[in-house]
Parts: C-alpha cells; structure tokens; sequence
C-alpha cells in the first residue's frame, strides 16, 4: 500500500539500489580477483589494457602516476589523487617516470636526437611511449607488440613518413625513408619470412639514435663497417665498407640533378619572387600616391 501511494520516491530509491547494489558486486568481483578497484572504476580500459601489459605482474597504477590506490572509501580512494599523484606525466617527464626501472635503457636515450629535441621543445618528438605504448606495453618478442622486429619498420614510419611532423620538428629528414627501405634487400627478405634481418634499429640503434653527422653515431661514415659487421648481420665485414644501400634512393634524376631537390627549390624560388614583387607593388603603389598629393 504504501509504495503504491509513494511511485514518485519508488521511481528514484529502486534505481538507487540498484546501483548500490551493482557497484558492491563490482567491489566484491574486483577484491576477489585482485584488481585495482580504485582505477578501474573510472579508467576500466586502461586498467584491462594494463593487464594484457608485460607490467602488470610487477608495478602498479601509482608507480607511474602516483597517488595511494589503498580503498579508503566505499567504492574508490577517496584519498587517491592525494599524496604524490601526478596525473598523466608531461611528455618531458616520461622519461623520468620509466627510468626509476630502466635506468640504464632511460640514459642510452637521453643521448639521443630524439631526446635532444624534446629537451628543445618540440613536444611531439619521440618519448617511451611513442614507441613501446601506454598501458598496453608488450614484450618485443610478442608478435603483437610495436616493439616486435617486424612491426618496427612500420612503428618507425608512423613519425617518419609523416610530412607535417618532419617538417615541423626535424628540419631536413626525409619523409622516404621507410618506402626507400622497402626497396630493400632487408625488408624483402622480412616480408618473407626471414629472421634476424636488419630493421631501423639495428643500423640506428634502439634507443640511442643520432644523427647520422654525429661521430658517436652507428651510422656515421666511419662508423659503418663496424655497424654492419656486428655479430647477426655481416661479421667479418668490420675491415671494409659492407655493399648495397639499405634506403634504394627514390627520386629521379636529370643530367645527375636530383628533379625531387630541383622542384623544391624552384617553388621556393618562386615564393620568394611573387612574395618580392607584391610588396615591391604595395610599396610603389603607396608611394606614388604620396607624390601626387605632394603635387597637388
């Protein structure tokens, strides 16, 4: 009789229970299989892509954002966001952030070209994460993971082929180098079937890549033999230049003149002519209306 004469207070309070009733049962599931109760309530895809991850049996949620992920509260922390949490890191910081495990591989990228221009301020140069993922980080050996020899190439063009990016971030790289690898022996022999064939980091280096006009790079000139003579790709070979280009040169050339480099510097020429001669009409037009006035 009653809840026949309150419908209104019944429309509200069942709903109410029954959200009670569900976020426990989700409590009760989560202790019960030792899940992060406290982040999964608000971030579930995160926390499932972190536990396919090759972390999840060996750091937590606050070991990279901080924060105390003990429940302190009927459903979440109510003190998560607290102590210590810093949220999602800055694209300087992450580096920080991996290198309190990986000291050692976190110091071997901070000589890198890509480091240097993060430090520089062009916050879209590759970090970590770029290349190793988020939160679904897997083992370079699972076939599914960026990481995985034969997903490099591709992982490494992602940035590379993109002709805003370079353009904005690395003055003078070109945006071919992963179509100029494919014509390569290396890549021919990885799309069929080959093992231990040379991708992007065994001549660039994982972690460590520089430029290749830097004396400490593996692509140095005078670097080259003992790159390409390593143990796994050409040993043997450390007291002569190996042959064969790894990046077959797509552009094509007239009377030896490169018509790629020709065509650019044409349109650039071309700029700076119209952009000349229009301020060079605006000044001339502007100063011969001051001389008619002045004879008027």
């Amino acid at each position: 009789m009653y809840f026949r004469k309150n419908k209104g207070i019944c429309k509200i309070f069942v709903p109410v229970l029954l959200a009670g009733i569900f976020s426990l049962a989700v409590i009760a599931a989560g202790q019960q299989e030792n899940t992060d109760i406290s982040c999964f309530h608000c971030h579930s895809g995160q926390v499932k892509a972190f536990e396919k991850s090759i972390h999840f049996n060996n750091i937590s949620c606050e070991d990279c954002h901080g924060g105390d992920m003990n429940i302190t509260g009927s459903a979440v922390s109510v003190g998560a966001m607290k102590p210590n949490f810093a949220g999602v890191p800055a694209r300087t910081n992450i580096t920080e952030v991996c290198s309190k495990c990986h000291s050692k591989t976190a110091g071997l990228y901070m000589e890198s070209i890509h480091w240097k221009e993060l430090e520089n301020g062009r916050k879209e140069a590759a970090s970590c994460i770029d290349c190793h993922g988020t939160h679904d980080i897997l083992s370079y050996k699972n076939p599914q993971a960026l990481t995985y020899s034969g997903n490099v190439p591709k992982m490494c063009a992602g940035c590379h082929e993109n002709q805003t990016r370079m353009s904005a971030w690395y003055y003078g790289i070109k945006t071919d180098r992963f179509d100029t690898y494919k014509r390569s022996y290396h890549y021919k022999a990885l799309i069929s079937g080959g093992t231990g064939v040379a991708t992007c980091p065994d001549c660039h280096e994982s972690h460590n890549t520089k430029n290749e006009t830097d004396p400490t790079s593996a692509i140095y000139a005078a670097n080259l033999p003992a790159t390409c003579g390593k143990t796994g790709c050409h040993p043997g070979q450390n007291s002569q230049i190996y042959g064969g280009k790894v990046h077959e040169g797509q552009s094509v050339y007239l009377l030896s003149i490169d018509a790629k480099k020709l065509v650019t510097y044409f349109y650039m020429a071309m700029i700076v002519f119209e952009l000349s001669f229009t301020l060079g009409l605006i000044f001339f037009g502007v100063s011969s209306k001051f001389d008619i006035r002045r004879r008027e």
